[in-house]
This record gives structure tokens, C-alpha cells and sequence, in this order.
């Protein structure tokens, strides 16, 4: 019997990683921890706990609290740590953001090195942590920096999270950056909070289905209990539903307000979203974990032809005037906290300055779609137009990958002291190991950045983890416009900022409290 531990039960993708898991051979059983505070299951995941009952162990408890990490681990194979708080509750629970997404990692991480067996830990990781990628630098890669967006305790402690794991000298690990999923509470989460205006029209999204994510899972334990995974652990790849799946956010609302036959131009106007500070990215390398675990089955058009099966309600858009539904629907959101609106009516100026580049700037974005810029449609902001559909063909993306100041040419174990050197250069600092011989990938050798902070990581957490120095990197409060003139955080800053606001800082959480500090 292979035993499978599984946080985040309840949530979209890890109850789908229960069913196919348990779907998938009779041969798998599933250890499952519970919020304490978890009133009742989606019913979803309560139907599978009905229908596997004999292959499921479930108790409550938090992964907040190391014993009950060791309790979860005991005894099992593999550990999938799906558990996360993420937007909109992140977004108004920073102190149990900071439990769930990296205490809870690092409690997992502790029982499985302590338990002194080889456990195959699957930690998701998420798109978020690479920020704000918009026009022209959409096409995202591993190793490029990670970078929180302002505000964002989600991405701020999944990166303090995964940079744990990556240093913890597990034996057997691989994180998975996952993208943003398509899955069947959406409407239902959506419709409850302000989030859905943190969508940027022009921002660029690779989905990947909810269904699909287990299946991924899935073929992780069946592949790898088989021998057919060499060469697949211990690396980070980025999760996404592939060409079919990469879109904007227009097209994204657009596709689900089509559902009721018309689309997001009937149910919004153009400037009730944000126009920066969110996350997402065309992955340019996601089809390496296709090509690994071949998990794709469903395109964006195939979720929403679900969706329409799975919820009468769409329908109303035949019968209901669209200006109807939107002031119902839609524009109630705007009172609530997370809603642009409410920022902008209440004088939250940190987060309008953040998410609009500031009052003036939001004051210019057009009212009516005639006169907004759709990246979709091949217009971009400063009046130009560009053919969109070459753009996103991920045979023209080279000249708008990031530059990670190495030679990548070169085989990540074939590296020298010399590469290693020219790749802190680029990020301001020095790397202080001078005896490094090339292979030691994994291991930690020492590096000091630009203020004098030595610290000691892997070439892989920096190289391709992506971080640098967890001293400067790791914003207490948000304040990326110091690392702006740094040519490795300077790429992606100045996608979205200008000189005038490289020494912004932001507060840590709506309610600008000193939480964060404090930890």
C-alpha cells in the first residue's frame, strides 16, 4: 500500500488530487489533516471521502502545529502540501497567511527530515511569487526573480516558504509553481469579494483546470512508484495548461460572462479594475512538466463548457438585462474592502498609488471600452498596435525572456566559480566561494549582496530558485524600489514603475499594522 499525505484537502486542487489519487489505484491511501476551524466539507470532497471511505484517514488539526505534522507524515510515502491561504482571505488574514503558507511548510518539512526516511515531498508553490509580468515581458521561466506584488501576503510567504524547502536538505523534493486554476468554486469566491477587479484587463494568465491538477498529481505517485520519473525530483517547475490555456485577463472575464450570452464588456467598465500590481505570466517553459508527467486534458473552453452544464444560473443572462446583473452581481462588490472603489472612495492612497500608480493615474484610465486598449486586440497603452496572436506564440518569446546574468548555455553542473561569480555580479553582490567545484548544485556555498549581508544558499535556490539575499529580498515592508537599480529585480520592476517611484514603500497589510514586522 503506498500511503500519501495530503494537505489542503478542501480545497480546489487538493480535493481534486484526493479523487484522482484514490481513483486512480486501489493500491494508494490517503492521510488527509483538516482545518480545526473547518466547519463542513465542499460537498465535492465529502462525496469522496463517502465513496473511498476505507483508503482515507482523516483528523483534524493545523499544520501550524509541528505535532500534527508528524502525526500526518507517519508512516506515509509522499507528502502533497497543497494547504495555503490565498486571496481574497490572504488578503485580510495576514497573521494566519503567514501560519498556513510558511509555518505549515516548514513544520511539514521538519517531520519529514526528522522521521529520517526518504519521503517524496511535493510542495505547490504558485505564479504569484514571480509578481507583475505584463506587455512585453508575459513570458515567464524558472529562475527568474521572485518577487512579491505589494500587499500580497500570499506570494510573500509562499516564497519565504518554498526558499525553505529548497534549502532543507530534503533528499526527495520538487516544487511545483502553480499557475492560476480554473476550478469550480470561482463564481462562488468571486462573487463574495472585491478580488475580482485585481484582474488586469491587459495582464496575461496561462490557466490550467482544476481537474488537471490532480491528474497531475496523479501521475506523479503512479510514474514515480513505476521508476519512469529519472532525472524529476529535486528541481522547480512551473505548473500551466499550455498554449490553448495562455490569454488576458479580458479574455479570461470575457469567456465567463459569455456564459450568459454576452460578454465583459455588457457586465464592466474599463476602469473598475486594476491596471497593475497583480501576478501572472505565459509560462515559456511549462510543457517540461507536460512532457514529465502528461497531465493536460482540458482547455480554458473545455472548463467553461462545464461550468455552463454545472450552473443553471447562467442562463438569467438571456432573460435578465446585463445592466441588471452588473449592479447586483458586480457592482455591489464595490463596498467591500478589497474593491478599487472602496480605495478609492475611502482614501486608501497606498494601495491606489500600488494597484493605479496613484489618483492621477487612475483618473486617465478611459471609462468606455471604445477608448481602452486591449492587448487581446492588439493595442497597447502607448497607441501602438502589435499582431497579438505572433506575440503570444511561444516561438517568438526568446527576445522577451529575462536575462539571468549567466551563461545558460551551459549545463547547471558544469558551472564553475566563475559563472557563479558573474551571476551574483548581476544581482549586485559577490559570491565568496571560491573553492565551489562545478556539480554541488544542491549545496550551499556562501554569497554576500551589495550591503554587505553574507548569507548561504544552493546555485539552485539562486540560480534557479530565483532568490537572492533573504536579508534584502524579502520585504519588511514592500519596498522593491530599492532592489530597482540592481539589474536582476530591475527587469521586472520597470515593467510596471517608473524612476519617480523607486523609493515607495508600502504598508503590510489593509490595515497598515506592524504584524509582518514583528516576525
Amino acid at each position: 500500500m503506498i500511503k500519501i499525505a495530503l494537505t489542503g484537502t478542501s480545497g480546489a486542487m487538493g480535493g481534486e488530487v484526493l479523487l484522482h489519487l484514490l481513483q486512480s489505484s486501489e493500491n494508494f491511501y490517503v492521510k488527509c489533516i483538516l482545518f480545526d476551524e473547518e466547519k463542513k466539507l465542499p460537498s465535492f470532497v465529502k462525496k469522496t471521502f463517502k465513496k473511498y471511505k476505507s483508503r482515507i484517514e482523516a483528523f483534524k488539526g493545523s499544520i501550524a502545529r509541528y505535532e500534527d505534522c508528524e502525526k500526518l507524515i507517519d508512516g506515509v510515502d509522499y507528502v502533497f502540501n497543497c494547504a495555503s491561504k490565498i486571496p481574497p482571505k490572504s488578503d485580510h488574514d495576514p497573521e494566519g497567511t503567514y501560519l498556513s503558507n510558511y509555518i505549515g511548510t516548514k513544520n511539514l518539512v521538519d517531520a519529514v527530515k526528522a522521521s529520517g526516511r526518504e519521503i517524496g515531498f511535493v510542495h505547490i508553490a504558485t505564479v504569484a511569487m514571480y509578481g507583475d509580468r505584463t506587455y512585453p515581458s508575459c513570458w515567464i521561466r524558472v529562475g527568474d526573480p521572485v518577487i512579491s506584488s505589494d500587499y500580497d501576503c500570499y506570494s510573500l510567504f509562499k516564497l519565504k516558504a518554498e526558499r525553505y524547502v529548497l534549502e532543507s536538505g530534503l533528499t526527495k523534493f520538487v516544487s511545483l509553481r502553480q499557475t492560476a486554476v480554473l476550478h469550480k468554486y470561482m463564481f462562488a469566491n468571486n462573487l463574495k469579494d472585491g478580488l475580482m477587479f485585481h484582474t488586469t484587463w491587459n495582464g496575461t494568465l496561462e490557466w490550467v483546470t482544476d481537474r488537471d491538477s490532480g491528474k497531475l498529481c496523479q501521475n506523479l505517485v503512479e510514474r514515480d512508484t513505476k521508476g519512469e520519473l529519472d532525472g524529476f525530483w529535486n528541481k522547480i517547475y512551473n505548473i500551466g495548461g499550455g498554449e490553448a490555456c495562455r490569454i488576458t485577463g479580458f479574455e479570461t472575464i470575457d469567456d465567463g460572462f459569455k456564459l450568459m450570452g454576452k460578454g465583459a464588456k455588457k457586465f464592466f467598465k474599463p476602469n473598475w479594475n486594476i491596471t497593475r500590481n497583480f501576478h501572472g505570466g505565459w509560462f515559456y517553459d511549462s510543457d517540461d512538466l507536460e512532457n514529465a508527467l502528461e497531465f493536460r486534458s482540458e482547455t480554458n473552453a473545455d472548463f467553461w463548457k462545464r461550468m455552463g452544464k454545472k450552473y443553471g444560473y447562467f442562463k438569467l443572462g438571456a432573460i435578465v438585462p446585463s445592466s441588471v446583473i452588473s449592479k447586483f452581481a458586480i457592482q455591489r462588490l464595490f463596498k467591500n474592502t478589497n474593491s478599487p472603489m472602496y480605495w478609492l472612495k475611502h482614501g486608501k492612497e497606498g494601495r491606489v498609488k500600488a494597484f493605479f500608480g496613484g489618483r492621477e493615474a487612475y483618473n486617465k484610465i478611459p471609462s468606455k471600452w471604445e477608448n481602452f486598449p486591449l492587448l487581446c486586440e492588439g493595442k497597447l497603452a502607448d497607441g501602438t498596435e502589435i499582431n497579438y496572436n505572433e506575440y503570444k506564440n511561444i516561438q517568438n518569446a526568446k527576445p522577451y525572456l529575462l536575462d539571468h546574468g549567466y551563461d545558460e548555455s551551459k549545463p547547471l553542473v558544469k558551472l564553475e566559480f566563475e559563472d557563479l561569480q558573474q551571476a551574483a555580479q548581476f544581482r549586485g553582490g559577490k559570491c565568496l566561494a571560491k573553492d565551489y567545484k562545478a556539480g554541488s548544485i544542491y549545496d550551499k556555498i556562501d554569497w554576500q549582496c551589495r550591503e554587505g549581508h553574507a548569507f548561504s544558499s544552493s546555485p539552485y535556490t539562486i540560480l534557479k530558485g530565483g532568490y537572492w539575499c533573504p536579508h534584502c529580498c524579502e520585504p519588511k515592508p514592500w519596498q522593491y524600489g530599492k532592489l530597482s537599480d540592481i539589474p536582476f529585480y530591475g527587469q521586472v520592476y520597470f515593467i510596471t514603475h517608473d524612476e519617480s517611484e523607486v523609493n515607495d514603500v508600502y504598508p503590510l497589510s489593509e490595515d497598515e499594522d506592524d504584524f509582518l514586522i514583528k516576525k
